[in-house]
Formats: C-alpha cells, structure tokens, sequence
C-alpha cells in the first residue's frame, strides 16, 4: 500500500536535498583540496591545505574579525545608501519622462568606468577614511539595484492600472497597493545581487586605499607572502557574503509571502 507525501513532508525533503547537496560537494571538494596539497608537497605560501585555513581562523581571530567589523560598517553603510538612492531615482525615473531620458542613459554609461580608476580620486579628494571606500561601496551595488527597481516598477501591466483607477484610486495608492507589491520580485532579485558586489566593492576600495579593514590586511598579508592568513580573509568574507544573502532572502519570504505559500486565504474573506 503506498501513501501519498504531505505538502510539509515534500518541503522539508526538498529543503534538506537543496542543503545536503551543496554541502556533501564542498566537503568533497576540500577533502581533495586537502590530499592533493599534502601529497604534492605544495608549500603554504602558494596554496594552504583548509586545515592550515581555519587553524589560521582560529589562531589570528581578534585581528580578523577586527578588521572585519570595519569591512561590515562599510559594506553596509554603502550598500543601504545606494539602495536609497536607486529607489528615488527609479520612482522619478518612473514618472517622469524627460528625466528617464536624460539619466538613464548617464547611469548605465557610468558603469563603463572601472571603479578602481575612480578609487584613487575618491581617496585624493576625501583622504584615508571610511567616505571614499562607502561611496565606492554604493556605486557598485547601485547599478543592479536601480535596473532592478526601474525594471519590476514598470513591468506593471496598464489594465491593471486602469482598474485601481476605475475604483477612484489616487496615484499614491496605485503606487503603494498595485505597483511596489508587484514589484518586488524584481526589487527583492537585485538586493540579493547586491549583496555579494557590496562586498567586492569595499574590499577593492580597502585594496586601493585604507588603513584598515579585511582588503587592507589581504594587502598587507599578500606583500609578506602569508597566503594562509590571505585565505583566512576570504574565507571570513565568503561566509559574510553567504549570510548577508540569507539575511535579504529571509526578508524577502517575509514581504512576500504569497510565493513562498504562507498567504492567508482569509485575508480574502476578511472586512
């Protein structure tokens, strides 16, 4: 006799195949790592084994969350900042025409300049502090966020549109009822994507010009040949990057519970 799996127990069985699966090939992956540098002899300054890693995690961890604490601060200090930014844009750019005509284009040909080049004037012009490496932070991430913004605010359809208007609807509650909640797909899908350039922003802006932070010290640890301490960094930041993600993919299950099937049909039938 066969019984039928319940909804929950599919959900959980697939959550824990979309968890087990990545994990059992980084285990893999770093056991290799691991046998490959031992049997090969490969020295320490040219590729560590992972236990050199986070032995070396362990070991020097004041001076790496130290310096992490001040990567964090930037990353999200910019990366709030060009998400204000890029929404305001989007909703000017939303309902106004000569400005989507004349900014738009000036947005997307900004990002033909490299922002390393950018990075030296920043520090010329504001000095060795958390202001250059923050702005550098929020022009990496503010591309995707305000493609993103622009992209799920006009991809409402008129109809619907025209229906909240035909119910004496005003433009802000069109805005706040219709067009942000089917937006945010779209909204939700660049802050993710923002999250882990972020976190390529700040640590090229500490690479270019700082006095601390992780990328300082990759910089430092990279001209004294210590390749452990170098990974150590990376590591750190990996996993910051995986959290940060997890952190807006949470918020995301949270502002948008009908894809994730937690609406509420008596919200339906409620006055």
């Amino acid at each position: 006799m066969f019984f039928a799996r319940s909804p929950k127990t599919s959900r959980r069985s697939s959550r824990a195949g979309d968890i087990g699966a990545p994990l059992a090939l980084t285990c893999l992956i770093l056991a290799g790592w691991e046998v490959l540098v031992r049997v090969l002899g490969v020295p320490a300054y040219v590729l560590p084994p992972p236990s050199a890693i986070v032995a070396k995690i362990y070991q020097d961890r004041a001076i790496i969350f130290a310096q992490l604490q001040v990567t964090l601060f930037e990353v999200i200090t910019g990366y709030v900042l060009a998400g204000i930014v890029g929404f305001s844009l989007s909703v000017v750019i939303l309902y106004s025409k000569a400005f989507r005509r004349g900014v738009l284009p000036l947005i997307v040909a900004s990002q033909t300049i490299p922002v390393i080049a950018i990075a030296p004037v920043l520090v010329i012009w504001f000095g060795y502090n958390y202001v250059p490496r923050i702005i550098i932070t929020a022009l990496v991430a503010f591309f995707p966020l305000t493609v993103s913004f622009v992209t799920g605010l006009q991809s409402l359809e008129a109809e619907f549109v025209n229906f909240f208007r035909s119910l004496n609807a005003n433009g802000l509650q069109i805005f706040l009822k219709l067009r942000l909640p089917a937006a945010l797909p779209n909204i939700f899908a660049g802050l993710k994507v923002a999250t882990t350039l972020a976190i390529i922003g700040a640590t090229i802006s500490e690479w270019v010009g700082a006095s601390a932070g992780l990328g300082y010290l990759m910089s430092q640890d990279t001209a004294q040949l210590n390749t452990t301490r170098v990974f150590a960094s990376l590591v750190v930041l990996g996993l910051c990057g995986m959290a940060f993600f997890g952190i807006v993919g949470l918020i995301e299950r949270l502002f948008m519970p009908w894809v994730y099937g937690r609406f509420d049909l008596r919200l339906l039938t409620s006055r």
